[in-house]
C-alpha cells in the first residue's frame, strides 16, 4: 500500500467496528499485524501507533461502559424503530453510553447477525440491501436485532419466508417467485414503472460520519 493512501487522522465508525473486532481477536497484542489487517480491509493505511492509540484512548475506555443488558437492548431497538437513527436523541435514554458507542452497538449487532445468518446460504436466500430499507421488514428486523444469546447455528439454520424474500428482492431491483419445485426463481424487474430504489444518505441531524455500508457485508 503506497504512502499516498495513508489515511486521515479521523476514524470512521466502520473502522472502529473493525478495529474492535481485530484487537479482541489478537487480545490487544501484535499491533503490527492488527494495523496490517485493518489497512487491508479498508484499503487505506493505518499505522501501528494509530491503531494502538485509538484502542487505548477511546475504544477500550468506551467498552468498559458499553455492556448492554437485555432490557437495554430491547429498549434500544424499540427506540430506533420509532425515531430512526437519531443517536443523540436515543442516547438520552442511556446516560452511561455515548452517542458513538450506541451507534457502534447498532451496526456491530447488525454486522454480526448478517454474517451469521448468511453463512452457508445460497445467494438468493441471503439478507442483502440498504440497511435502512431492509430493517423496515419485521422478519428481518427480528433477525438482525438478535442478541448474542442466539448462537451462530441458530441464525445459520433460520430461513426467510417467501414473502420476506420477495420484499428483499424488490428492494434490490429483482422480483422473486417460488416455482412449483419449491425453489426461488429471480427475475429482473428494474424497468418496472413506479419502482423507486432508495439510497442511504447521511443522517441530516447527525454530525458524526455515517458508516460505509460495504463494511457490513464483508
Amino acid at each position: 500500500m503506497e504512502n499516498s493512501q495513508r489515511y486521515r487522522k479521523i476514524w470512521r465508525i466502520e473502522e472502529d467496528i473493525l478495529l474492535n473486532e481485530i484487537v479482541k481477536r489478537y487480545n490487544a497484542k501484535n499491533w503490527k499485524t492488527i494495523a496490517q489487517e485493518i489497512s487491508q480491509k479498508i484499503s487505506k493505511v493505518r499505522t501501528e501507533k494509530q491503531c494502538r492509540e485509538r484502542w487505548n484512548n477511546y475504544l477500550k475506555l468506551n467498552t468498559r461502559h458499553c455492556e448492554w443488558t437485555d432490557t437495554e437492548i430491547s429498549l434500544f431497538f424499540e427506540l430506533q424503530s420509532t425515531i430512526g437513527n437519531k443517536w443523540s436523541k436515543i442516547s438520552a435514554f442511556f446516560p452511561n453510553k455515548s452517542k458513538n458507542s450506541i451507534k457502534n452497538f447498532y451496526y456491530s449487532t447488525i454486522r454480526r447477525n448478517i454474517r451469521r445468518f448468511n453463512n452457508g446460504k445460497i445467494d438468493e436466500e441471503q439478507i442483502k440491501g440498504p440497511i435502512d430499507d431492509i430493517m423496515k421488514i419485521p422478519e428481518i428486523r427480528e433477525i438482525l436485532s438478535s442478541q448474542k444469546s442466539f448462537t451462530k447455528n441458530d441464525l445459520k439454520e433460520m430461513k426467510l419466508s417467501a414473502e420476506c424474500l420477495e420484499r428483499i428482492h424488490r428492494i434490490n431491483g429483482f422480483m422473486i417467485t417460488i416455482t412449483e419445485s419449491g425453489f426461488p426463481d429471480v427475475e429482473n424487474f428494474s424497468e418496472w414503472d413506479g419502482v423507486e430504489f432508495s439510497e442511504l444518505n447521511e443522517f441530516p441531524n447527525e454530525s458524526s460520519p455515517y458508516i460505509d455500508q460495504s463494511i457490513l457485508w464483508d
